[in-house]
């Protein structure tokens, strides 16, 4: 999962993103690409639980990439150029906020509103430009492909109406709209950067569509935190009233605003966890660990991590009759554990 800070300038995007980087697993920057984000673990006991009762070789966490792009040369005579190119190529975006005293953003709900309005005026150009070259084909007698023509011109209805994309899934999710990475209808986390003592949230109108509520952050100690040894930062987080770390809250919220669940694939190698949609059919979920197994699925031995535990083994699960044999339409749920069988 890939998302991507975006906010204006002196928000505390980099401040965050320090914090982040102080965590990342990701090692010494390879490029210029790289020196630009951070990839953390992804929390879950679960993992640890199998772990246990499986003694893999080897136990691998969820992960999740952070990025913090530079913003683009000032452009005025393109508005499509305001923003940094690299939001098209994340799953979601993450709205970071100033709401500190002497900030010179403006007001949380201003920063809001205005880069809202430039995700819709991005997205209004992009598809107004595609829709022109279609008619264009047109008049020269080309076959024009009238599904894609067909949710052009309902995403330029939707955002004429300066609304965004993101409340109908098709628009992220349709094949046909792939490549133009629309940045309306990207799942969106709103992060409010607090001063160091403030711990509070004010009453905001969100964007439409946004399903997560703000997530409050003070990414000054944040960044602090990030670079203390373990024990000290137990004890900086008692000192500071903090109930966890932010890039918790972030991953949390990550995964609610982009509708995200957790399965596990176990055994004597390897214990891991995957980062799938909300029910993904159990195909996608298998082309997920390998392309090779959706392309060969044939079924998916499916079991529950909650099952497991009560029962103690797969042994008992079975027994129980509540092991399950999925075609590849069953819907994988949060905490599924997989056996995926195939053939190429």
């Amino acid at each position: 999962m890939r998302l991507a800070f975006a906010g204006a300038s002196g928000a505390g995007k980099s401040t965050l993103m320090a914090a982040c980087g102080g965590r990342k697993v990701l090692g010494a920057p390879r490029s210029r690409e790289e020196a630009g984000q951070a990839v953390l673990t992804v929390p879950d006991g679960r993992v640890e639980a199998l772990a246990a009762m499986f003694n893999p070789q080897k136990i691998t966490y969820a992960q999740i990439i952070f990025v913090d792009p530079p913003m683009p040369p000032l452009r005025p005579e393109d508005p499509a150029a305001r923003l940094p190119g690299e939001l098209r190529q994340a799953d979601g975006l993450i709205m970071v906020a100033a709401n500190f005293p002497g900030s010179l953003c403006g007001g949380p709900q201003e920063q809001i509103d205005s880069l809202e309005q430039d995700l819709i005026l991005n997205d209004l150009i992009t598809v107004e430009r595609r829709l022109e070259r279609v008619a264009q084909d047109k008049q020269r007698g080309r076959s024009l492909d009238n599904e894609e023509l067909g949710l052009l011109e309902k995403a330029r209805l939707i955002l004429d109406q300066d609304r965004p994309l993101r409340e109908e899934r098709v628009f992220a999710r349709h094949p046909k709209l792939k490549g133009f990475a629309l940045l309306s209808a990207k799942p969106l986390l709103v992060v409010l950067n607090n001063g160091d003592n403030d711990t509070s949230a004010p009453v905001l109108r969100l964007p439409e569509g946004v399903k997560a509520q703000p997530i409050v952050v003070r990414a000054g100690l944040e960044a602090d935190l990030a670079e203390l040894e373990e024990k000290e930062r137990a004890e900086f987080i008692s000192g500071y009233g903090l109930s966890g770390t932010a890039l918790d809250q972030l991953i949390a919220g990550a995964y609610h605003a982009l509708d995200a669940i957790s399965f596990f694939t176990v055994g004597s190698d390897e214990v891991r966890a995957w980062t799938v949609d909300k029910q993904a059919p159990a195909d996608v979920a298998a082309g997920v660990i390998h392309s090779d197994l959706q392309k060969g699925f044939i079924r998916a031995e499916v079991m529950a991590y909650a099952d497991l535990m009560e029962l103690g083994s797969e042994a008992a699960v079975k027994k129980a009759g509540r092991f399950k044999l999925a075609g590849r339409d069953y819907a994988v749920q949060d905490g599924d554990i997989l056996h995926v069988r195939f053939s190429v």
